[in-house]
């Protein structure tokens, strides 16, 4: 298997992770895998670094090995080893956006999913104004016509059908609520009506 050097390469440049991924056209993360040797150098991949860096020639950075594991890492002990891969509190989940005071911790879609649960359901569709975000807290999640009382409004169409069927399985877990059982109306095709 090939991998490459690819963090010597990269501090021979004076680039952080983020940076050499930006040039690559490739998330940090693939950066920090190739870095640590967890994925191979693809050729592709190889003439992109020669085309983007204007580099004739990788060989000083290019290597063989048997295995994904990196030998020196092999000989860290355990406390050691969750320190590299453990290095933040995970206990503390960092929020990616704050909405209307809510701390937002993923996204599906259009709906956006707080700490405690709550959805938060962005309902401009590209209408031409701004409407303010359709906050569904985790006390409503145990109406069986939560997804009916949905359905009526002009900005829930099919995509946020999908994302919110997500979205509410992801806030029910986080909330620690039982996911209701959802009624929904029937939709005749157009064929037959």
């Amino acid at each position: 298997m090939k991998f490459i050097n690819l963090r010597l390469f990269r501090k021979e440049r004076k680039l952080t992770q983020r940076q050499l991924g930006e040039a690559l056209q490739l998330p940090q993360s693939t950066i920090s895998y190739l870095e640590n040797g967890l994925q191979e150098a693809t050729d592709n991949l190889l003439e992109c670094i020669k085309s983007t860096f204007q580099v004739n020639n990788l060989d000083g950075y290019v290597y063989e090995r048997k295995t994904f594991h990196n030998p020196e890492v092999l000989h860290l002990t355990n406390l050691e080893m969750k320190d590299i891969i453990f290095n933040n509190d995970w206990d503390e989940i960092m929020p990616i956006d704050t909405i209307e005071g809510f701390a937002v911790i993923c996204k599906s879609g259009r709906i956006n999913i707080a700490k405690d649960g709550t959805l938060l359901i962005d309902r401009n569709t590209g209408i031409g104004y701004c409407l303010s975000y359709y906050v569904i807290c985790p006390n409503r999640f145990n109406d069986p016509n939560l997804l009916l009382s949905l359905t009526d409004k002009k900005w829930f169409d099919e995509e946020a059908l999908e994302d919110f069927k997500r979205a509410y399985y992801i806030g029910c877990r986080i909330a620690g609520i039982f996911p209701a059982q959802q009624l929904k109306e029937e939709v005749v095709p157009k064929l037959l009506q």
